[in-house]
């Protein structure tokens, strides 16, 4: 197992540190604004890494348990999100409790994708300070350490939420368009254009296609063509079955959708997985 403080080293700590831990801090959750400290931690592969970055706009840290389905999503999902960022001004951790043992944790970071270091939480000190309760969950600060958000987790909008608070503090979003993805437009009434509604139903199949639910996503996909025969309701079935190895239905269901439309993106995709199968 990792390294967990004694009661002695816990004893030993400066009293700043005491009075930072003390159990009316701990109860109060981080707010917007705090400024979190830039401490150093050991990592998972044997070495040492600064929590946050000076040198970055956006810090994600993601705390996360070993063993825990929707841990294991969330960090599926900030893999994804980890990719789309690639190159740009964003700097990635993991965070994990010392009590949690390598074995426990270096499957999980495997399956999931991840590729940003894994950091040790010793004593889950940090955990505690955050005034954090729940598993998992993500936080965001600015280069110089301010907290801009913690954001719990969700099963489905989750890497879409990190996704914007990230484009905030990058400079391409506003808090105004965040409103939006967190609360969208209500459903359109009878009597409005059904190929809007039906795309609702598909966009939600793609944010589980993304996140590797296939065949939730087909499920979901198929509700959108029970309103409306939308050509990416059947291209976006076409590629989960291809990733399902499902190679037969998938290409029917291409054939479907540019029967439909021609120029619909996600069809090649799906016969291009399915060639020569």
């Amino acid at each position: 197992m990792f390294f967990k403080p004694s009661r002695f080293t816990m004893l030993a700590l400066p009293l700043a540190s005491l009075v930072a831990l003390s159990p009316g801090w701990a109860r109060a959750r981080a707010q917007a604004g705090t400024i979190v400290e830039n401490v150093e931690l050991r990592t998972l592969a044997g070495g040492k890494e600064k929590l946050l970055s000076s040198k970055v706009k956006a810090n994600i840290f993601v705390f996360f348990r070993p063993a825990q389905d929707r841990s294991l999503d969330a960090l599926k999902q900030m893999a994804a999100c980890e990719k789309e960022f690639a190159g740009k001004s964003v700097h990635w951790v993991a965070l994990v409790s010392s009590s949690a043992t390598r074995e426990e944790v270096t499957p999980m970071v495997i399956e999931s994708g991840i590729k940003m270091p894994v950091l040790i939480d010793e004593g889950d000190l940090l955990y505690e300070k955050l005034g954090i309760r729940l598993h998992p969950m993500v936080g965001i600060t600015d280069a110089r350490g301010k907290l801009q958000a913690i954001e719990q987790y969700r099963q489905i909008e989750y890497c879409d939420i990190i996704r914007a608070r990230i484009r905030i503090a990058l400079g391409e979003l506003t808090e105004a368009d965040l409103q939006k993805i967190e609360n969208p437009e209500k459903a359109i009434m009878p009597g409005d254009d059904p190929m809007k509604k039906a795309m609702r139903d598909v966009n939600m199949a793609r944010r589980l296609f993304e996140i590797g639910q296939y065949e939730k996503a087909i499920e979901r996909a198929k509700k959108g063509l029970e309103i409306a025969p939308v050509a990416k309701g059947f291209s976006l079935q076409a590629e989960a079955n291809a990733r399902l190895g499902r190679c037969a239905e998938a290409n029917v269901l291409a054939e479907q959708a540019l029967k439909l439309d021609a120029n619909d993106p996600w069809a090649p995709l799906a016969k291009a997985a399915c060639a020569g199968k």
